[in-house]
C-alpha cells in the first residue's frame, strides 16, 4: 500500500487535492465515482510512481478509461494491502479529513447547506460508523453526486430569474412608453388634455396639505381658422409646433404646460400669485407677437401670430370645474377686447 499522506500533508493540503481531483475529473470528463476519485486523488498526491505511470497511459487516451480497468488498477495499487489495519486507518483518516472538506465547501453564502438537512444528516452518521475506506468513497460520491444536482438546479434557476428579470424590464419600459404616450401631445409633443386634467387635480388636493398659491392661464391662437382656410392645415400644425416650441422655452421648471385641445393652450404656474401670473402671461404674448412664420415651400409670408390669454388664481375649496370656467371666460373676454391681450378673472 502506497504512503496515503504527503510529506507535510495536513488538512488544508488534504483538502486543496479534493479540489484538484474533482477539477481533474471534470477535465477528463470521468464520472465521480469512488473508484475513480480515488485513482485520480493519489495520481494527484504522486505517491505511487507506479501507478501514475499507468494512469498517464490512460489519461492521454481517455477513450480506454472504462469502469473495468479503472477497478483494475484500484484493486492493484490501491487495495493489495488494505487489509493491513495501519495503512486501512491512514487512508480512512484521509478520506474523512476530505469529506469533512466537502461538507464544509457544501455551505453557502446564507448559511444554508446545499443538501437537504435530512440527507447530510444520514451522511453524518454513515461516516461516523464506516470503518470501509471504500464505502467512505462512496458516501463522498453520494455527497458531490447531491451537490451536484443542486448546482445544477440553481443555475437553471438562476437563468430563469435572470430571463424573467429581462422580460420584466424590458415590459416595465413598454408600459412607461405606452403611458408617456397615453399623456402626450403626439404634434407637438406637449402634455395632452388628460395629462392637464390630472396635474389640475393634484395641484387643487395639494392645497388641503400646504396651501401655495397657483395660477392658471388659458392661451388661444388669434384666427387660427383663417391661417388653416388660407394655407392648409399642414401650414397651421407648423404654427402650433412653432408656437409650443416658443412657449416651452420660457417655461420654468415648476411650470405645467400643455395643448389643451385645438389652438388653445393651458399652463398651471405652482407658488405664483396673480400678479406674477400675469406677469408671465404678459412676456409669452409679446414673444408670440414678434414671430414671423414664412411658408416654407414658398417662402410666403404667413404674417403675424397672436394670442389671446385668461388668467385665473385658485380660490381656496374651489373645484377644477370652476377655476377652468373663470379662466374660460377671462380668455373670451380678451378676444371680445380685440384679441392679442390678457385678462385676468373676476
Amino acid at each position: 500500500m502506497p504512503d496515503t499522506t504527503i510529506q507535510g500533508t495536513n488538512f488544508d493540503s488534504a483538502a486543496e487535492l479534493f479540489r484538484l481531483s474533482l477539477s481533474k475529473l471534470g477535465k477528463l470528463k470521468l464520472a465521480i465515482t469512488p473508484v475513480n476519485y480515488a485513482l485520480i486523488y493519489y495520481y494527484l498526491s504522486g505517491n505511487d510512481l507506479a501507478l501514475n505511470k499507468q494512469l498517464d497511459i490512460l489519461i492521454n487516451n481517455i477513450e480506454t478509461w472504462t469502469d473495468k480497468e479503472a477497478n483494475q488498477l484500484f484493486e492493484r495499487y490501491l487495495c493489495k494491502n488494505i487489509r493491513d489495519k495501519t495503512e486501512s486507518n491512514k487512508l480512512r483518516e484521509e478520506l474523512l479529513n476530505t469529506v469533512a472538506d466537502i461538507l464544509g465547501m457544501l455551505i453557502d453564502l446564507a448559511g444554508k447547506t446545499a443538501i437537504s438537512n435530512e440527507s447530510l444528516e444520514k451522511h453524518m452518521k454513515n461516516l461516523a460508523s464506516s470503518q470501509d475506506p471504500s464505502e467512505i468513497l462512496h458516501i463522498a460520491s453520494d455527497i458531490i453526486a447531491e451537490t451536484r444536482i443542486f448546482v445544477d438546479e440553481t443555475k437553471k434557476f438562476e437563468t430563469s430569474i435572470s430571463a424573467s428579470t429581462c422580460e420584466i424590464e424590458a415590459l416595465k419600459h413598454e408600459l412607461d412608453y405606452v403611458r408617456k404616450q397615453a399623456t402626450k401631445d403626439a404634434l407637438t409633443g406637449l402634455n395632452n388634455r388628460r395629462a392637464f386634467d390630472q396635474a389640475l387635480l393634484a395641484s387643487i388636493n395639494s392645497q388641503q396639505l400646504e396651501p401655495e398659491p397657483f395660477c392658471l392661464l388659458l392661451l388661444d391662437i388669434d384666427l387660427f381658422k383663417d391661417i388653416n382656410d388660407t394655407y392648409g392645415h399642414l401650414v397651421g400644425d407648423k404654427v402650433l409646433v412653432g408656437l409650443s416650441k416658443v412657449l416651452m422655452k420660457n417655461m420654468r421648471g415648476s411650470d405645467y404646460l400643455c395643448r389643451y385641445g385645438g389652438e388653445e393652450f393651458a399652463i398651471i404656474m405652482t407658488e405664483t400669485l396673480i400678479t406674477g401670473a400675469f406677469t408671465v402671461a404678459e412676456k409669452l404674448r409679446k414673444s408670440i407677437e414678434k414671430l414671423r412664420l414664412k411658408h416654407v415651400k414658398t417662402d410666403q409670408q404667413i404674417g403675424q401670430v397672436t394670442i389671446s390669454i385668461g388668467v385665473a388664481s385658485y380660490r381656496n375649496g374651489e373645484t377644477d370645474v370652476s377655476i377652468i370656467d373663470r379662466c374660460d371666460k377671462a380668455l373670451y373676454r380678451a378676444k371680445s377686447l380685440g384679441r392679442n391681450r390678457t385678462v385676468i378673472a373676476d
